[in-house]
């Protein structure tokens, strides 16, 4: 967390020292936003599985998981980025399941109708998951059964936590993400500022 912050400070300080004032308030409003709630925890979970997840909105679960992805792009964070991608394969499970025991079969349709060509592009196991939404009862298939109890959930919100706050207390992906912050800045603009702050993050880096 104390080194997300500083990087938010850095680019404080640069966009201050620039005059970028609509930008400034822009990146404030932004971090004030869901996604940018300070990578806690308990906030993340609860957007997941309280908000996001029971009020069906698809667009705001998948553009989490699409923040999350950009956290590991180097080859060193593959298992990382693996573990995310089964993460998510569950939590989209758990998004037809919940949809279901609610008798919303319409946005289970909708579901697959929005992320269908994702999803067959990404893993083979979700074409029986098609033919979900016209199963009479889906809880009682051999092949859909666990999805639909509360040890599979409850197991499922356990992994997401432990997920999340390993990446987040950890210091090598955030400080990963907060120099490629800084380095993209540096190749914008030729300032001495942020040459300045590249260095200052350099130095704060290596003394964690």
């Amino acid at each position: 967390m104390e080194n997300v912050q500083y990087a938010e400070e850095l680019v404080r300080e640069f966009l201050v020292f620039r005059g970028f004032t609509n930008t400034l308030q822009a990146y404030e409003a932004e971090l004030s936003t869901e996604i940018g709630r300070n990578f806690e925890v308990d906030k993340i979970l609860d957007l997941v599985f309280s908000v996001y997840i029971p009020k069906y909105q698809l667009d705001r679960l998948l553009s989490i998981f699409s923040f999350l992805k950009q956290c590991f792009t180097s080859p060193a964070d593959t298992v990382l980025y693996t573990a995310l991608l089964k993460l998510e394969q569950s939590v989209l499970r758990y998004y037809v399941v919940n949809a279901l025991k609610s008798g919303r079969q319409e946005k289970v349709v909708e579901f697959f109708s929005a992320s269908g060509s994702y999803l067959m592009q990404k893993r083979e196991d979700w074409i029986a998951w098609f033919a979900i939404p016209y199963i009479k009862n889906p809880s009682l298939d051999p092949q859909f059964r666990m999805y639909f109890s509360k040890e599979w959930s409850d197991t499922l919100v356990l992994s997401f936590r432990n997920f999340l706050s390993g990446i987040f207390n950890g210091t090598h992906i955030l400080l990963q993400q907060s120099y490629s912050i800084v380095l993209k800045l540096a190749g914008c603009f030729s300032s001495f500022l942020i040459h300045k702050l590249l260095i200052r993050f350099i130095i704060y880096s290596h003394s964690c």
